[in-house]
């Protein structure tokens, strides 16, 4: 169970570095899909960190995409990912195995587990990845 856990944690800590390597080849990266990571990363945050603090809390939606060109520069919308990013995995490197269980209300309705609400985020991370890599291979 542990395993699993590291692993989540191992592949939240892989994307930053993926990305400075796309943007070192690269003029840079999409600034609409950084504000998505920033943005998503600071609200999984702020759940992880209600759902390890308070007894079944009911959770905030998570961030619809702003499509909108973001007014930040791609280096600081970069090192506001960075920082939101470490902030995330010093909390998750901190949980004990039975935080990774503690249950939320999601605003579907829906019962989660930190455990859950982690692989959600990794997986959201990988496809915003995927979304950056094509932007880049088309333009």
């Amino acid at each position: 169970m542990l395993d699993n856990y590291r692993d989540l944690i191992d592949e939240l800590l892989g994307t930053p570095s993926s990305l400075r390597e796309l943007a070192a080849s690269t003029d840079g990266l999409p600034t609409p899909l950084l504000a998505e990571l920033r943005d998503r990363d600071a609200a999984v945050l702020v759940r992880v960190h209600r759902m390890t603090h308070e007894s079944t809390p009911l959770l905030a939606p998570l961030p619809v995409p702003d499509e909108s060109e973001p007014t930040e520069e791609a280096a600081a919308l970069f090192a506001d990912f960075e920082r939101a990013r470490g902030d995330l995995v010093s909390l998750l490197m901190n949980l004990t195995l039975r935080d990774w269980e503690r249950t939320a209300i999601d605003a579907d309705g829906s019962e989660i587990v930190v455990a859950d609400e982690v692989e959600r985020h990794v997986e959201f991370d990988e496809e915003h990845v995927a979304r950056i890599r094509r932007a880049l291979e088309g333009s």
